[in-house]
């Protein structure tokens, strides 16, 4: 890994920019110079925490050209003109999921990154878990043969105050969706690069059976995939459940399955399970898992090495594919050709 720093801004000082500061500071090849965010409390706030330059206007920030890469961390609706901004005036691009909300706004960032050269990266954390990277192996290996089908479920607990807490999430203009495109994202992503196959064609259903007096979007969806290499996949997320439960993956395969939830198991017919004791995370979000470290230092290292880095505009756009066809497929959104 080259010595050389890349300097980094994070616009957007919510509660995820946390996760971001973290890695920044832990990553030895980054150094963060600024901070961004329209409500001034929280940029300053962030700003004297970290010793860095404060501001308020994104398009200030840019012209400055203080740093090398932006971190977005904002409201999904404003993922993508700034990303596009930010790649238009010669910046690294890493952004928070989802990419976009619609898939029409994530090919204009696909063109804004090859047009511009520039690295650009989603957090999909998730992959770098090592449990995911054991799952990733033991199905690349062969050994369990051709992949059937795969179950999902994340069965987690947002209450109203989540919502209330930021006027932007809940609204179908400024979330783009709920549990799909917020929470199961993470799931839905990893789930289809474990079976390594695009997702075809989705069923499914989306209901508000909780929060339908805070939200407009919903709080609980059940899905059936097909996947391109034959493979049937079914999905179930809901924000209704009374804890935040770990998320349950199970990947059906010709000579054996993988299942994946407090404990991961690789079973192979005709030999003894590999069972392992592999936790996502620690604290209050052990359910969710601790992986902005590993791939924020993976983006600068494949930076400053000229790498490929894994989750680029061409790979998160599946996710965002996906979700354009499952809430097609719920009658949210018109279906459209991809």
């Amino acid at each position: 890994m080259s010595e050389k720093k890349l300097r980094a801004a994070v616009v957007g000082c919510g509660n995820i920019s946390r996760s971001h500061f973290s890695a920044i500071t832990a990553c030895g090849c980054a150094e963060l110079v600024a901070v961004c965010d329209t409500q001034r409390e929280r940029a300053d706030a962030a700003a004297e925490k970290f010793g860095v330059r404060a501001y308020y206007d994104m398009a200030a920030l840019l012209g400055d050209r203080i740093a090398d890469v932006i971190h977005i961390c904002t409201p999904h609706y404003l993922h993508a003109t700034m990303a596009i901004a930010a790649l238009e005036t010669g910046h690294h691009v890493f952004c928070e999921k989802p990419m976009a909300i619609r898939y029409d706004d994530a090919l204009q960032i696909k063109a804004a990154a090859e047009n511009s050269g520039k690295y650009f990266g989603v957090c999909f954390q998730n992959r770098y878990n090592d449990a995911s990277r054991l799952i990733k192996s033991a199905l690349e290996s062969g050994r369990l043969g051709a992949v059937r089908g795969s179950r999902s479920v994340v069965a987690w607990d947002r209450n109203a105050d989540y919502y209330l807490a930021d006027a932007w999430r809940g609204k179908i203009d400024t979330e783009g969706g709920g549990v799909m495109i917020n929470q199961a994202i993470h799931t839905l992503d990893l789930t289809a690069w474990l079976v390594g196959s695009p997702v075809t064609a989705v069923q499914a259903s989306i209901s508000t059976k909780r929060l339908a007096d805070f939200i407009e979007v919903e709080d609980t969806a059940d899905l059936l995939m097909q996947y391109e290499n034959g493979a049937r996949g079914v999905f179930y997320a809901t924000l209704c459940a009374a804890e935040n439960a770990p998320v349950e993956i199970t990947i059906n395969c010709e000579k054996g399955k993988i299942i994946l939830s407090e404990q991961l198991i690789i079973r192979e017919t005709g030999c003894a399970d590999e069972v392992y004791d592999i936790r996502c995370g620690t604290g209050a979000k052990a359910y969710w898992g601790n992986g902005h470290t590993y791939i924020i230092r993976d983006f600068y290292d494949c930076i400053l090495t000229g790498g490929k880095f894994p989750v680029d505009a061409d790979e998160a756009i599946k996710s965002v594919r996906m979700t354009d066809m499952l809430y097609a497929a719920a009658g949210r959104r018109e279906p459209r050709k991809y």
